[in-house]
């Protein structure tokens, strides 16, 4: 493996039914009904990870550690790192700062007893934190919270927080606290920024097409952070009956997931997110004054 820059490998473990800002989405009071599926991606990654010896780190809903706090105990015995995804797979603006303080105590609770130690990353569900949400930062400091990996350097669905950044830098909070955060980096071509590391993007980009940003983003020195879901390795898993434009984003390309995971892994060097701020020079700090 030749690869100059340590990627981030990092998943988000939510169930086939955790769809955001969905009319179609199931009430939380319901899920307990719903089909399990979230064992069958996770185990899959998980063992596409141990054949190549690549640490990652997993952000977790709080309600997957309630229901299967063993497939939880499994992903931290195999070396990985546990972080929090909240606890009800919640937008941060729909849930405010007493409310994200409440969610992110259940979710902070509910992991560490399935792991049995503190947790101390997180991410926002769909990447929520912008620049409207910085609120929230403090209250992930009062809670233990030290790395972070909520900012999408872009617009994008759930709002993103454009910032000219490329590596990890530290958030200094107007306390002087400071939490680290590795964000998700689009590749900016011209006028336009391609977010080619999750979702859609590299559900639908060709494994050549997928190679080629890759190194590009390693030209420029630049760490991508990969973000993944359970259910992208869970190609028969129920079909949410959505709107045409949500139906294509979600489920473009669920077939071709499992051969770009392994392209990646035996291409490029991959390892949690923490090891990727360990490697990386940090990018200038954000400096948090209040009016932001």
């Amino acid at each position: 493996m030749s690869s100059p820059v340590t990627h981030g490998w990092s998943v988000d473990v939510e169930d086939w039914f955790h769809i955001l800002e969905s009319d179609h989405t199931p009430d939380p009071a319901a899920w307990r009904r719903q089909e399990r599926r979230v064992h069958i991606g996770t185990e899959r990654m998980l063992d596409a990870l141990d054949v190549r010896g690549v640490k990652a780190t997993f952000f977790v809903l709080g309600w997957i550690a309630e229901v299967a706090p063993d497939l939880v105990a499994e992903i931290a015995r195999r070396g990985h790192d546990v972080g929090s995804h909240g606890h009800l797979h919640q937008l941060l603006a729909t849930l405010g700062p007493d409310g994200f303080a409440r969610d992110l105590d259940q979710s902070l609770a509910a992991l560490s007893r399935a792991v049995r130690h503190d947790i101390t990353s997180f991410r926002a569900p769909g990447f929520s934190l912008g620049p409207q949400q910085t609120w929230a930062l403090p209250i992930l400091a009062s809670r233990g919270i030290t790395l972070d990996s909520s900012l999408f350097l872009t617009e994008r669905a759930h709002g993103g927080y454009p910032l000219n950044r490329n590596r990890p830098f530290d958030i200094v909070l107007q306390d002087g606290r400071t939490i680290l955060e590795v964000p998700v980096v689009p590749l900016r071509l011209g006028r336009h920024d391609l977010a080619f590391s999750g979702g859609g993007y590299l559900r639908i980009l060709p494994k050549p097409a997928l190679r080629a940003v890759f190194q590009a983003s390693e030209l420029r020195g630049t760490p991508a952070v990969l973000y993944l879901h359970p259910r992208e390795l869970d190609p028969d898993q129920p079909r949410m009956h959505l709107p045409m434009a949500r139906r294509f984003k979600y489920y473009v390309g669920l077939a071709g997931v499992a051969e770009k995971v392994a392209m990646l892994l035996d291409g490029f060097r991959f390892g949690t997110l923490a090891h990727v701020a360990a490697t990386t020079p940090r990018d200038l700090p954000l400096v948090l004054d209040g009016l932001t």
